[in-house]
């Protein structure tokens, strides 16, 4: 399956489901949409994407449609398998940046209805995927750009992060809190020497995972 490919900047892809106006007078509709980010190293697939499959953080933004009669809109946010307790209720016709950060299948609700109490309802099912990391142990900075010239780990629905990296006697070299993101090999803007450095990652999954992880980089060149 594809990965997600590489974009420049963060974008709101839209995923609309068909959510025009049918002509009828009370028929609710949900559409959304879901913000996309620049990580060509998050594991999640289009493919589980097309499935509603998604990694944490994800930040949703749902539009309600009810028909020409509709007045009344409530939004109920569950976790599936406890239909009796909705996480969150809104009465608003549309929630925008909602987030996400924890596993689990979910059902958005939304009920319209009109001055005498007719009502129509519309679901949307999805899913936040468990946690995910993993990292390399070698990268080869500056050698062959574009290929595995930076430390990156490999991930999905990780919502905290922190790596931080040292040489052998313990200075920090780099640190940074985005997974997305990574070292690229340099300190004060000069590539470091090829040999072995160590990085130590604190991280929090969707599920709850604690991931605390340390060990060597090895830097390489061919020349």
């Amino acid at each position: 399956m594809k990965k997600i490919s590489l974009l420049l900047f963060i974008v709101i892809v839209s995923l609309r489901l068909a959510a025009q106006d049918t002509g009828a007078e009370l028929e609710a509709r949900i559409s959304y949409e879901v913000e996309r980010r620049d990580a060509a190293n998050e594991t999640i697939t289009e493919e589980e994407i097309k499935n509603k499959i998604f990694s944490a953080p994800a930040t949703f933004s749902f539009y309600g449609s009810g028909g020409s009669k509709a007045v009344y809109y409530t939004w109920l946010l569950y976790k599936k398998g406890d239909l009796e307790n909705p996480v969150a209720r809104y009465s608003d016709k549309d929630i925008t940046r909602y987030t996400f950060e924890e596993f689990g299948e979910y059902i958005m609700k939304l009920e319209v209805a009109d001055n005498d109490s007719n009502t129509s309802e519309d679901t949307f099912s999805f899913t936040i995927s468990e946690s995910y990391l993993d990292q390399p142990n070698y990268f080869s900075p500056g050698d062959s750009p574009g290929a595995n010239d930076e430390f990156r780990v490999a991930y999905r629905s990780i919502v905290k992060f922190k790596c931080t990296i040292f040489n052998r006697w313990g200075q920090k070299l780099f640190e940074f809190t985005d997974p997305a993101k990574g070292w690229d090999g340099t300190y004060k803007g000069k590539y470091v020497n090829t040999g072995v450095y160590y990085y130590v990652i604190d991280a929090l999954g969707s599920d709850g995972i604690r991931y605390k992880r340390g060990g060597d980089i090895n830097i390489l060149r061919s020349r």
